[in-house]
């Protein structure tokens, strides 16, 4: 298990030595930091799976090192080391992220315990990214074509947004402006307003991505045509006011052949490139 790095944490040159020879025995490998300041150029320069803290350090304490650590890498645990008369200190490093504490003095198998619960946590966290990686969510709603409902499902699809993690205000009312504008789209000039008609809404989520589809059951257009149109129109006020606005905000926009169902993409890292059809 050398390749289980552990940073340990402590103005304490005794302590640091002897849990550092610890952490040794059990065949991890150690790294030291004096304070707060120098543990956190570590954390940047160097990988760290777990971090062993003191409390009361010149410099950065452990109730800051936790807070910024976590800021720069939430996936690391954390346990403190613990003197006596810290009790405060310890409920309030626990209520900042950190998973448990051992006090001084401690034995090499209270160490050794702490340790196996932090690469548990860490096996855990990992383990749950990648699952998380893998997964794609799906949503699929059928509107009847009437006009006061076209709020509703904008909503409603901008919760399903936030529920799946997405949380910046600018994107979410992006992805509701666009949502809206095709909706609207689908009820007058796909569906005429035909109420026995159906406006077709799928979602799709995945970690790199927030895809919508809406689709009418009218007989579609030239999409091509207007496509190109919008971008003769880039130095001009556009006569598609609608789709101008759908082009700008989202990073793909596509058509099916009909022209009665159309797809919107949005790249959640903001990496994605505009894409037209």
């Amino acid at each position: 298990m050398k390749d289980i790095t552990v940073l340990i944490v402590d103005d304490d040159r005794e302590v640091l030595t002897t849990v550092e020879e610890m952490i040794k025995k059990l065949q991890l490998t150690p790294l030291t930091a004096s304070n707060g300041l120098e543990a956190m150029e570590k954390i940047r320069s160097q990988k760290v799976d777990l971090i062993i803290t003191d409390l009361m350090m010149p410099e950065m304490d452990g109730l800051e090192l936790i807070r910024k650590s976590r800021l720069l890498n939430p996936k690391i645990p954390i346990a403190v080391i613990s003197g006596h008369g810290e009790a405060k200190n310890v409920i309030e490093a626990l209520s900042r992220g950190a998973y448990n504490f051992v006090c001084k003095p401690f034995t090499m198998r209270e160490l050794e315990t702490i340790i196996k619960k932090g690469l548990r946590i860490r096996e855990f966290s990992l383990g749950t990214h990648r699952i998380l990686e893998g997964i794609v969510n799906y949503t699929e709603i059928n509107i009847p074509s009437t006009p006061h409902l076209l709020p509703a499902a904008t909503l409603y699809i901008v919760r399903e947004c936030q529920w799946r993690g997405i949380e910046d205000d600018d994107l979410l009312s992006n992805i509701s402006v666009c949502v809206d504008e095709l909706l609207c789209n689908a009820l007058i000039h796909g569906n005429d307003l035909d109420e026995i008609k159906k406006i077709s809404v799928k979602l799709a989520f995945d970690p790199e991505k927030c895809t919508v589809s809406i689709e009418d059951e009218g007989k579609g257009f030239n999409h091509k045509k207007v496509l190109q149109g919008l971008a003769e129109e880039q130095h001009v006020p556009p006569t598609k006011r609608g789709l101008f606005i759908v082009k700008y905000l989202m990073d793909e926009l596509v058509f099916n052949e009909k022209g009665n169902k159309v797809t919107l993409v949005k790249y959640l890292n903001q990496g994605g490139k505009r894409v037209l059809h």
